[in-house]
Parts: structure tokens; sequence; C-alpha cells
């Protein structure tokens, strides 16, 4: 296909209005996608030249760092923005989403869509009788970038600083549940829990989407000698040294503010030792920013990227028609994308007035017309959600189980003689203008926060529903908008579920009475500010509960109850990645029909869909 400008784009778009507020000013010419002609210590003007074309499965120069790379073998990704030569995931500003789970293998992997466990640098594991030990063997022959033999030793140094070292990230569980690691050979490390904990491997070792701690396993021999107090301050970046160090076949061989360029190192341990039987087809990862969706889909148009950030429907249903090489998870075909692990809900701030009152948090929620949102707001392309489960396998049985109180309330349904009753209830009357207003004629804030471009194609669909039904309410997206959703300014908001992918019970867990904060602080780890006591008596009773064990369904059906009774958040909509993907060069993409992971390359999974693409242009 001849290439398309921007110009051209957006006249073929069905978006062409939404699609210009998502871009501010005119979009920056695109950087060429050819890698630099040398990304050693010998280069260091950042410009990129243009290479030869090579044959698929052509042998490569195994000198690091890499030199020129064939488009053929360059996986290039848009998203976000680099922060140079930070690659340790302890430091401040580490951001793994940008690319830099390339570097940092797991002991396992989980792919929710297809519902299988990929063992990695863990070969098995096993729990004692009450879970309050847990054995992990590690493969043989892993080895660092550097030669260094990984052993035992290199996760039970990392988990140790993650429980005794105050300020590091993704250290809660290694704090409040680890009592000690210790290497019981090179390969067995023995975890010894002070509670019962069916899930520490999979909360702490597996990772699953944007979830899993990155920071388990790092090299011993390098993080020794960096002092407690500089951790966050340790970069892990070193040109001379091909720091970072990891065990995964990519280093980063180039770092500046506009690109990253994760090149295939000259051995892997996973080829080495016959765990895999070849070395990925992508030979260079080059991770560029993202700047709007027009010019994302005008790059992949033109070739010259192959992923980026999930788009908006409309305008990924206008990409799809104009171009025969960009695919989505559904190929061709609504809603372009898979279930993610975020179903959005309308979130209320359960700790002020009036939205802590459980008769106007349901007033609003039967205020929403969800398949209006849906049908208008997305195109059709989506699916509306009255639970805050994403509709994966093993969540889908547990889900199953509730539908007695999904059909007692009829959330789905629209319903404003359940509004005005409810309202009433609460003590509102509409003044001369149709709008609840309290015994005193005041008109409560229910102002609805959603930040632009992610939730602009929903924020004000909602926000005229709530007017119709009384509620005086508008979208609002100021520059600080996150934080002025969890730091208790905004009622109501727009937001995810960061939990469960496998059980109930991550999902469960974000309504933990001790992660409320006081107005004014960001309350990060229960959005909703809202806790019940009966909900907290269910969650800790799953804590000790095998995920497969089937009491977990009784529990779970418990404490949907109180959630419902209670509905600390509203859920509208589940939530897609549809990220289209450039089939041009690369194969074997995540799809409907292939779902062996999701697609996302800003997740912890994304080696997994790195290893496993394969190239196609000769």
């Amino acid at each position: 296909m001849s290439e398309i400008t921007r110009r051209q784009f957006l006249r073929g778009t069905a978006m062409v209005a939404g699609a210009a507020l998502l871009t501010a000013c005119t979009a920056p010419a695109s950087p060429t996608t050819n890698p630099p002609a040398n990304t050693g210590n010998t280069d260091t003007t950042g410009k990129a030249t243009a290479t030869t074309a090579a044959p698929v499965g052509a042998k490569r120069d195994k000198k690091w760092p890499m030199g020129d790379v064939p488009r053929g073998h360059t996986l290039v990704y848009s998203y976000g923005a680099p922060v140079p030569g930070v690659f340790s995931p302890l430091a401040t500003g580490y951001n793994h989403q940008i690319g830099n789970a390339i570097l940092w293998e797991a002991a396992a992997y989980y792919g929710a869509h297809g519902d299988k466990t990929y063992m990695w640098l863990a070969e098995s594991y096993k729990y004692n009788d009450k879970a309050t030990e847990l054995t992990v063997k590690f493969r043989k022959g892993i080895k660092w970038s550097d030669g260094t033999a990984f052993t035992a030793k290199d996760p039970v140094f990392a988990m140790t600083k993650l429980k005794t070292v105050d300020g590091l990230a993704r250290a809660v569980y290694y704090k409040t549940e680890m009592d000690k690691a210790e290497a019981t050979d090179d390969q067995t490390l023995k975890i010894t829990l002070n509670q019962v904990d069916w899930r520490f491997f999979f909360k702490s070792l597996t990772f699953r989407f944007d979830l899993g701690d990155d920071t388990a396993i790092l090299p011993e021999h390098i993080y020794k000698d960096v002092k407690d107090a500089d951790y966050v301050s340790f970069k892990n970046y070193d040109d001379a040294k091909s720091w970072p160090i990891t065990t995964a076949p990519y280093g980063v061989a180039k770092s500046t503010d506009q690109f990253t360029y994760y090149d295939l190192r000259p051995s892997w341990w996973a080829v080495d030792s016959g765990f895999v039987a070849k070395e990925p087809d992508v030979w260079r990862l080059l991770h560029q920013p993202y700047q709007n969706d027009t010019l994302a889909a005008q790059q992949l148009i033109n070739n010259e990227i192959d992923q980026s950030i999930d788009l908006r429907p409309l305008v990924v249903a206008s990409l799809i028609a104009q171009s025969d090489h960009v695919i989505t998870w559904t190929k061709n075909k609504p809603p372009f994308g898979y279930t993610d692990w975020w179903p959005i809900s309308i979130y209320f701030n359960c700790a002020q007035a009036p939205t802590n009152d459980p008769k106007v948090r349901w007033a609003i929620s039967y205020a929403v017309n969800r398949q209006q949102l849906v049908d208008v707001g997305w195109g059709g392309a989506g699916k509306l959600s009255i639970s805050p489960f994403p509709e994966f396998k093993k969540l889908n049985d547990f889900v199953a189980g509730i539908k007695d109180i999904q059909d007692k309330y009829a959330m789905d349904k629209q319903d404003l003689k359940k509004t005005d009753q409810l309202m009433g209830e609460a003590g509102f009357k509409k003044n001369a203008d149709g709008f609840w207003a309290d015994k005193d004629g005041n008109l409560p804030n229910f102002d609805l926060y959603g930040a632009v471009p992610l939730f602009g194609d929903l924020a004000p669909i909602i926000a005229e529903q709530l007017r119709a039904a009384g509620f005086k309410c508008e979208h609002k997206s100021p520059q600080d908008v996150w934080a002025a959703m969890v730091d208790g300014r905004a009622n109501m908001f727009l937001f995810g579920h960061g939990g469960s992918t496998i059980d109930p019970y991550d999902t469960f867990m974000l309504y933990r009475k001790e992660n409320i904060l006081p107005i004014g602080q960001q309350s990060w780890s229960n959005l909703a500010r809202w806790s019940d006591d009966r909900f907290t008596k269910v969650t800790d009773q799953m804590n000790n509960v095998a995920m497969d064990d089937p009491k977990m369904k009784d529990l779970f059906h418990q404490g949907m109850e109180v959630y419902y009774e209670q509905l600390p958040d509203a859920p509208i909509v589940q939530w897609f990645h549809r990220i289209p993907v450039n089939t041009t060069y690369w194969g074997n993409w995540p799809t409907v029909d292939n779902p062996y992971m999701n697609s996302a390359l800003w997740h912890q999974t994304m080696a997994m869909v790195v290893y496993n693409l394969t190239a196609k242009q000769p």
C-alpha cells in the first residue's frame, strides 16, 4: 500500500472530529524506524541510517552491540516516552511499560484468555499442606547475560532486600507475608510465610498482564555492591559493562530521550540449555515515543511501526478499513480487541456526601444507559459490564454463580423510576431547573471526572445521561485529572479495576479498610474509600482457601451480596485493548484464534509475544 499522510487518514476516518480533538496541534514528523548504523560507543549522534534488506532466516552478526539490523528483523513499538538510562526496577522513574519488561524474565507467565501458565525461569513450585511454605525449583543452565550462573541465591537476595529495605517498589507482599527466603541448593528456593497464602507464587512470581513483581529476581552479583540507601537512585545502566545484566536474550544497545534499542545478545541461556529451540526472530526491539492516535494510525499504515498503544474504537475501525496489513485481536471485526484486566466503573467517593449514601450510588447507576455507551461511544465495538470482573475463562465461572444477585438488581437496564425513588428516599428533591437538590436547596457535586482521550468517548455521554436524570453533572478532565480522582476532589470518576485475572481475591482486596486514606491524600489502593466488615471477613477467608477450592465460589457469592447492596462503584463496560498490529513484517501475533498471550507490549508479559513472533519479510 502506498504511504498515507495524516491529512488523508483524517479524511478517511469516521471519527474526524473526535480524532482532531486528540491532536491539539500538528503532529511532528514520524521518526524513521531504521535502526542506527552503530549502537555502540562509537555512535553518539543518535541518528538513524538506512539499512539493507536481509532474507528471513538469515544468520545475524552476533557482535555486541549490534550494528545495522534489517527492518524485517526490527520490531518497532510506540508507547509513552523513553526514560533514558533507567533500567533498574528498583530505581525511581523506572517504567516497565516502555519496553523494559523485555529485560526481566519471570519465574512464570500467565495468559488469561487461553487460561495457560508458562513456567519459565521456574520449572515447578509446591506449597506445604498449610500453604505456609513455598518451594520453587528453577531450571538448570540459567545464566545471566554476563555469563554468571543464575542460582536460587539471586531471588533470595532480591526478596530479602524487598522485605528489609524501606521505600522499594512492589515490596508489599514480601514485607507483609514473607518470613524468610533461603536457597536450599543452587536450583531450589524455599520461602517461609508468616501467614497462609496459596497465591504467593501467582502474585509475586508470575507475570500476567500488567501485574507481577518485576523486582523479584535480580542479579545478586551486581546489586550486592549497591548500598541499601542507593537502590532508588541506582539506574543499572553502563554501556562499557553491557548493563543491565539480565537473563533475557535482549540488552540495551542505546538509550536516549527519543529511542531505546533493545538488541539480541550473542547468546541466551534458554537456547544454550535446550529449553527453547532457537533465538527469537526479533533481533532488535525499537521503542519510540507515542504522540497521538492519528499519528499512530498513520505510522501503522505506512509500515513505520508494528504496534502502538491501544487506540479508540472508531479510529481503529477506520484504520482497518484503510489498510490490508493491519489487524487486531479480532482481526478486522468488532470489538477490535480483547477484554483487558481493567473493567471500568463509575467510582464513587464513599467518604463524603452525597456519594457516601448507597441509595444515591444506586440512583446514579440506574440513570446510566450502559448499552448506549457501547453503541454510541464505541460504535458498537464493545460490551457493557455489570460486574467488577473482566470476562476471562476462570472468572466467568465465578460470575455465573451470582446470576441471582445480578437479576435482583438488574443494573444492565436503565431505570429512571428507581432513580427518582431512591433519590427521594435519600432526601433529595428536584428544583425548578429539574436538578436534584438537598433539603436546603443546595446542588451536590455530581461532576464526573474522566481522563481524555482515554475516556473521551464515554464520559460526555454519561454526563449527559445523568443530567437528563436530574443530576447536575459535567464531565471534567483537568490537567491533574488522575490526582483529582483519587485525592477526594471527585465524588464520581471513571476508573478500572486493577484486580483479578484468575480468581476473585485480587479484586476483593481493592476494598481494604487499611488502604483508605484521608480526603486530600491520594488513595490509590482503595479508590472508592469504601470498606465493609462483612466484605472484609469474606476476603480474609478467601486468603486461606486455594484458588481452585470449591469453597471459593461460596465465599464469592457472600462477598458479592455485600458489594451489590452497597455498590462502592457502578460497573459500566468491559475494557478492551484494541491494539492494531502490523503484519507486514511480523506474523503469529496473538489473536482470538491463537490466544497464547494478550498482545500488549507494554505489559509484563511482552516477552511471550516477542519470543513467538515470526519474521515474514523476505
